[in-house]
């Protein structure tokens, strides 16, 4: 069909040139046919190519006028009433629409709900200002567990990193001691959650297993050395009582690189003192500020699963990171500010950094988010050189109608 109304204006073209017409141009736009040459022309034309009028009016109906963009608004919340009718500015409209037509393909297209149902939706009190964060389903695990790595060939020996693969770094000896070491600290610390007061000599462990057995649910970063201080801790304790172990990808080390260079990766450590800690991005790796963007979507995630209510109340969450990793998350959970993280020192090797469930019977937990439920203890506080009271509690919100905590 295209290729008639090709042959089609070749002919006209040939019959222009038979004629001795030059071809019309802005100089020379040619004389005007008159209106009996033109419809000669046409009938012409149309009697040599029949295909012709169905090529043009195929080619009419791919021009024509296509409808609106689709507008999707949200009502703010202090608006109630109809929609008003909203147009991209970059939309195009066409001038002869039908503006009643328009203006109810607007309504029926956008969100509106009534004040009522905002607030239900948004789970927010009539007679309260907090928002209410409890839901039905959430259990909060007793304990969120941080763990920095074991000692690894790269923590004594730098070179480590120009020919191993930082991923791939191992323990070393000492490093897997201290993984045994810290599973036999948790161990104990989870078995006394159920120590039963009496006279009967029943063990803390035989005791949490005849009354309310607790939960271990392992997160570990993807690096060697991570792997293998999870299963030195996850050693100490039987196997029914580990819950679950998923790799987690956004609790690897900061990206320095590959393969890295001594002399100039100890430069850049320098410059990165100069420039700031959180922000310097090393080449070819990662700055603090994009591994707490990861770190967030973890945390995202995290709570997302407690708030569904994956975990059980006694359940134990252990994290095996790095040192860094580790202090970045402790800033997304407590929200502290940048100034507030570079004042903190990664924790030694294998030290347990604990994040405690508030059990406080006289606070409304459905008041509070899940991290305001948080608080590190005060052995975990003396493990973060640089920590001060105020860094070991999260709080989000300080309306009328909150009851601050006991610390």
């Amino acid at each position: 069909m295209a290729a008639s109304i090709s042959t089609a204006s070749s002919a006209v073209a040939a019959a222009r040139c038979a004629s001795g017409a030059r071809r019309p141009s802005r100089s020379n736009p040619g004389p005007v046919a008159s209106t009996s040459a033109i419809a000669r022309r046409r009938r012409i034309i149309k009697s040599e190519y029949p295909d012709a009028d169905a090529a043009a009016a195929a080619r009419a109906s791919s021009r024509r006028r296509r409808p609106p963009p689709r507008v999707i608004r949200v009502l703010p919340r202090a608006t109630v009433g109809p929609a008003v009718t909203t147009r991209e500015e970059n939309g195009s409209v066409d001038e002869d629409e039908d503006e009643d037509e328009d203006t109810a393909w607007n309504m029926d297209n956008a969100v509106c709900m009534d004040a009522e149902d905002l607030e239900r939706l948004t789970r927010v009190s009539s007679d309260s200002f907090a928002y209410s964060y409890g839901q039905s389903a959430r259990k909060l695990p007793k304990r969120i567990v941080l763990v920095r790595h074991g000692e690894s060939y790269g923590n004594v020996d730098e070179s480590e990193y120009t020919r191993t693969p930082d991923s791939q770094i191992r323990l070393t000896t000492n490093g897997h001691a201290q993984a045994t070491e810290t599973g036999k600290q948790l161990r104990k610390l989870f078995d006394e959650d159920f120590v039963v007061d009496d006279d009967d000599g029943v063990s803390a462990a035989d005791s949490a297993k005849s009354l309310h057995p607790y939960r271990v649910f392992f997160y570990i970063s993807p690096y060697r050395r991570s792997k293998e201080t999870a299963l030195g801790i996850a050693r100490a304790f039987d196997d029914d009582a580990i819950s679950g172990v998923r790799e987690e990808p956004q609790l690897r080390e900061q990206d320095f690189g590959n393969f890295q260079d001594a002399s100039r990766k100890k430069l850049e450590k320098r410059e990165r003192q100069y420039f700031g800690r959180f922000f310097y991005r090393f080449p070819d790796g990662e700055s603090g500020a994009d591994v707490f963007d990861r770190i967030t979507i973890f945390e995202d995630h995290m709570v997302r699963d407690i708030d569904a209510g994956r975990f059980d109340e006694n359940t134990n969450m252990v994290l095996c990171t790095h040192g860094l990793t580790l202090r970045l998350f402790l800033m997304r959970w407590f929200h502290w500010t940048v100034a507030e993280y570079e004042r903190i020192a990664n924790p030694a090797n294998s030290t347990p950094i604990i994040l405690e469930r508030i059990d406080d019977p006289t606070v409304n937990k459905g008041t509070f988010h899940t991290k305001e439920l948080y608080r590190l203890s005060a052995e975990s506080m003396k493990g973060l050189r640089g920590i001060s009271d105020v860094m070991a509690r999260c709080v989000l919100y300080t309306g009328p109608h909150t009851t601050p905590f006991a610390w």
